[in-house]
C-alpha cells in the first residue's frame, strides 16, 4: 500500500468557494485511488487542505499523479489557492494499513525531516516503542516519503479531544516510552498540525 498526500493552500478569505467545491473535486482528481481522508488545518498552517489517498498499484498513483501534474488546474479551484503540493509515501514496516473512520476528530500531523541515511535508524527506535505507545492511542499511520529529500516522516495520531491528547502524550513521557528513545537522533526539523476532517471525508 502507498499513499498520496496531497496539500492545498489556500489564499486568505477563499475557503467558502473551495471547500464547495471538493466533495466532487477530491475524488475526481484521483480516479484510480481510494480516498481516505480530507481535512482541515485547524491549528498550524491555517487555509491549507490535507487530501490522503490510497493505492494499492504504484503505476495506479503514478498515472494520477502525471494527470494532475498536466491539468493546470486538477481541482477546479487554481483561483483560489496558493500552492499545490504531492508526495508519495510508504507506511513503515510495522505499520497497516489506513482504516476509514471515526477515529477523530482532531487528528495531529507531524511531519519530521529525516537526515540522509536515517530512516533505517529512526525505523528501528520506533519499532522498539510504537506497541507500547499504542496502548495509550492509537497511531493511525506513519510513513516516509519516496520522493523528497531529505525524506519526510509523516505520522498521524487520532484524538477525540486536545484535552485528550495532552493527556496521553504526557502518560507516554511519564512512562518513557515516547518520544522513542533514539529515534530523534536523526530528525533535521518537526512541524505538528492539528486537522479537523470536511464532511465528506472517509476519516470522521
Amino acid at each position: 500500500m502507498l499513499y498520496e498526500l496531497t496539500f492545498l493552500t489556500i489564499r486568505p478569505n477563499q475557503l467558502g468557494p473551495v471547500l464547495a467545491a471538493l466533495p466532487e473535486a477530491v475524488p475526481a482528481a484521483a480516479p484510480n485511488g481510494e480516498l481516505i481522508g480530507c481535512l482541515s488545518c485547524d491549528l498550524g498552517s491555517l487555509n491549507r487542505i490535507a487530501i490522503v489517498t490510497a493505492y494499492e498499484d504504484p503505476q495506479a498513483l503514478l498515472s494520477d499523479r502525471a494527470a494532475a501534474l498536466s491539468n493546470p488546474d486538477p481541482y477546479g479551484v487554481s483561483t483560489y489557492l496558493s500552492a499545490i503540493e504531492n508526495a508519495s509515501f510508504k507506511p513503515l514496516s510495522f505499520m497497516t494499513k489506513i482504516v476509514p473512520g471515526a477515529h477523530g476528530p482532531f487528528y495531529e500531523m507531524r511531519t519530521y525531516e529525516i537526515a540522509p541515511k536515517g530512516m533505517p535508524e529512526t525505523e528501528a527506535a520506533w519499532g522498539r516503542v510504537v506497541e507500547q505507545r499504542c496502548k495509550l492511542s492509537p497511531l493511525l499511520m506513519v510513513m516516509a516519503s519516496l520522493d523528497t529529500l531529505p525524506t519526510r516522516m509523516v505520522h498521524l495520531w487520532p484524538y477525540k479531544s486536545l484535552d485528550e491528547r495532552l493527556k496521553l502524550r504526557g502518560e507516554a513521557s511519564k512512562q518513557g516510552i515516547w518520544p522513542p528513545p533514539g529515534g530523534s537522533n536523526h530528525v533535521l526539523s518537526l512541524r505538528s498540525e492539528i486537522f479537523m476532517p470536511l464532511a465528506f471525508s472517509p476519516l470522521k
